[in-house]
């Protein structure tokens, strides 16, 4: 589930020569500017400076060339490992600066339109800025970002999978964290060789799918309504609110609204709460009155049926035995 990682090595061995490092990469040519250089390890790129050596790139595409295979803990370890030997720098000891947790999902549908029926996590932003597709959400909380894609779209773009007509409906869905999120949940840096650490590992993971979980599922289109739905007339508001809110975020609309006023007014505060509190009455209403969505069925299903396996049936798997010894142990 590990992909792409910023690594910093600042603790350096006693008689680093930045230099000597530099030369130990062969895959591509290097460039040095008298203090420094960059380098390739694996075609992914090697920043070597007097204080420092950075890595930063998808650890999957290190060894299989492309994201769409997940590593084993066994495999994260060796890539570290094998980093280390040919730079001749512990790079096991270098601090997590980001990462990137995600696995791919093959569904029986094109991957936007499972997007389309997910609200992001309260006090999350929705933003479909990227440039290069449109079937791409991200949702970002300061520093902590959601991302939701078509895979088979971006690989085939990219020209990193062998077999496209494999990956027909892959969505992939996961979550960046920085180096002050991670010391925030394990009250301590990470450094690389925690990575291969099971407990740091499935903690990584309660908090993925955790945070999916946080997601609204829309029901099936509330277009899709009779009038015995609305019951009385606070029905009808709260199903206009629901339907309302199929097309537009709109708690994240509100907040804007509010936010950008040019003549902000004193009980703006109070207002925006009510209304908040409206919108969370009315999207309740909905869940009881509509049935979830087929296709968030599937996606629920997805999502339990691999962390089962992940769990019971993998090598980064886990016993009841094993599971309290790791948890109940210091991080």
């Amino acid at each position: 589930m590990y992909d792409k990682v910023k690594l910093v090595l600042r603790q350096l061995p006693v008689g680093y020569n930045w230099r000597e490092v530099l030369e130990r990469i062969n895959d591509f040519s290097k460039k040095t500017d008298g203090r420094g250089g960059l380098g390739y390890w694996k075609e992914h790129p090697i920043k070597v400076y007097e204080y420092a050596v950075v890595f930063e790139g998808s650890l999957p595409k290190c060894l299989y060339r492309n994201n769409v295979r997940t590593l084993s803990l066994r495999e994260v370890e060796y890539l570290i490992r094998s980093m280390s030997r040919t730079l001749g720098v512990p790079m096991e000891d270098a601090v997590v600066e980001s990462l990137e947790f995600g696995h791919n999902f093959k569904m029986r549908k094109p991957p936007v339109m499972y997007m389309e029926r997910l609200i992001p996590p309260q006090d999350f932003i929705l933003n479909r800025w990227d440039s290069r597709t449109s079937s791409t959400i991200y949702m970002d909380k300061g520093k902590l970002r959601l991302k939701l894609y078509d895979k088979t779209d971006d690989a085939r773009q990219k020209r990193q999978y062998p077999d496209f007509s494999l990956l027909e409906h892959l969505l992939r869905y996961e979550v960046t964290f920085d180096k002050d999120l991670l010391e925030k949940m394990f009250g301590r840096q990470l450094t690389a060789k925690d990575l291969w650490n099971k407990r740091v590992f499935w903690t990584l993971v309660a908090e993925w799918f955790g945070l999916y979980e946080e997601m609204e599922k829309l029901p099936s289109s509330y277009w899709n309504v009779d009038f015995n739905d609305f019951g009385n007339t606070k029905g009808f508001v709260y199903w206009s609110i629901c339907a309302l809110n199929e097309g537009q975020n709109l708690p994240y609309y509100i907040k804007r609204r509010f936010d950008d006023r040019s003549n902000p007014q004193p009980g703006d505060r109070k207002l925006h709460s009510c209304i908040k509190r409206y919108i969370k009455e009315a999207m309740k209403w909905g869940k009881a009155h509509f049935p979830t969505d087929d296709l968030m069925l599937e996606l629920n299903a997805k999502m339990e049926a691999y962390l089962i396996g992940l769990l019971e049936q993998s090598e980064d798997g886990m016993s009841v035995e094993e599971e309290h010894r790791l948890f109940s142990a210091p991080v």
